[in-house]
C-alpha cells in the first residue's frame, strides 16, 4: 500500500512492502510484527486518539497514565520512517530524518499509520486464506 501525507507543508510518501519488516529489523534491531503485537496491546491510546474533536490536541489529562506504562511513543516514529524508508531506500537515516521535522504531529500521523497497518493485515490474511483454499482443492 502507498499514500502520502503532508506535515508543516512537506509532502512524505509512505509505504508498505515486504522490504517493510526487514528495513525495520535492520534499524532498530526490533522485530517489526513483535512490536506492531506490542502496540495492539496498547489500543486504549488510540482510542483516545479516535475521540478528539477535529484540530483538538491530545492532552496529558486525556490519558490515564496506567496505559502509557507499556507504551512506547517513538513507535509512530519508527513506524513512519520505516514507511518512508519502504517507499523511498535513499531517505535520510532515522535521526537526521526526524532533526529537519519541526513537529510530529501523532494524532494526525497515527490514523494514517493505522490505516496501512490494517491494509497490510487484510492483504495478507486473504493471500493466506487463498493459499489454504488452493491445497485443500488439490489434495
Amino acid at each position: 500500500m502507498r499514500t502520502s501525507i503532508t506535515i508543516d507543508e512537506k509532502n512524505y510518501e509512505l509505504a508498505t512492502n515486504a522490504y517493510t519488516p526487514i528495513a525495520y529489523k535492520e534499524q532498530f534491531g526490533k522485530d517489526y510484527f513483535q512490536d506492531l503485537f506490542s502496540m495492539v496491546n496498547s489500543q486504549a491510546i488510540l482510542a483516545k486518539l479516535d475521540q478528539l474533536e477535529e484540530g483538538e490536541d491530545l492532552q496529558a489529562h486525556h490519558i490515564d497514565v496506567s496505559i502509557l506504562s507499556d507504551f512506547d511513543m517513538t513507535f509512530f516514529h519508527r513506524l513512519f520512517w520505516v514507511f518512508a524508508k519502504s517507499a523511498n531506500p535513499r531517505i535520510k537515516p532515522f535521526m537526521d530524518f526526524f532533526l529537519e521535522m519541526e513537529e510530529f504531529p501523532v494524532q494526525e500521523v497515527a490514523p494514517v499509520l493505522m490505516e496501512m497497518l490494517n491494509q497490510g493485515m487484510m492483504t495478507r490474511k486473504k493471500q493466506m486464506k487463498q493459499k489454504q483454499r488452493a491445497r485443500k482443492s488439490s489434495q
